[in-house]
């Protein structure tokens, strides 16, 4: 699939079957979010990817609504390592949660390529999933996300409801 199809065609999925993903898939959709873009090229991410389980259940137990994580065949967690990135934007807030964004977002779109679904759930206690997978200071959990083939549920989305190019493009100023 081509990167604007996987664009056009990305819809967070919340239901998995318990179908293995192919190792090579893996890799490919990790060595999507590995050659992402970050300030300086710091690359101030690390990724834990969880096929155990139980690991799985105590992670979705990390989360309000962490059904996906238990269902999905392997679940990744996407950190920052705080000490990577020194760079503030603005002056007021830190580089490296947008640099990890921007990481998962290409791991979502090659994830998406390759016919597998993902959601992206940041509604979790990072004490908890600290815990089960024996993070250390300094390394922030930003996500978790289920990877999976999608249920056939007709959950997938369409596009409406999206703000036309008007309501959230404008040039030369800000002028809305």
């Amino acid at each position: 699939m081509e990167l604007n199809e996987a664009i056009r065609t990305y819809r967070p999925c919340h239901h998995f079957q318990p179908r293995p993903i192919p190792p090579e898939k893996v890799r490919a959709v990790l060595a999507a979010a590995r050659l992402a873009p970050s300030q300086g090229n710091l690359q101030p991410w690390r990724f834990v990817v969880v096929q155990d389980d139980e690991r799985k259940r105590l992670l979705a137990q990390a989360c309000v609504k962490g059904k996906p994580v238990a269902e999905a065949p392997i679940a990744v967690v996407a950190f920052s390592v705080e000490e990577d990135v020194p760079v503030t934007i603005g002056g007021y807030i830190s580089a490296y949660p947008l640099d990890v964004a921007v990481a998962i977002g290409h791991l979502q779109l090659a994830a998406t390529s390759e016919g597998l679904g993902t959601s992206w759930i940041v509604d979790f206690h990072a004490d908890k999933v600290r815990t089960v997978l024996g993070v250390p200071e300094g390394i922030h959990p930003i996500a978790i996300i289920p990877v999976g083939y999608p249920a056939e549920n007709g959950e997938a989305k369409t596009a409406e409801g999206r703000k036309s190019p008007d309501e959230i493009i404008a040039y030369n100023e800000f002028a809305w």
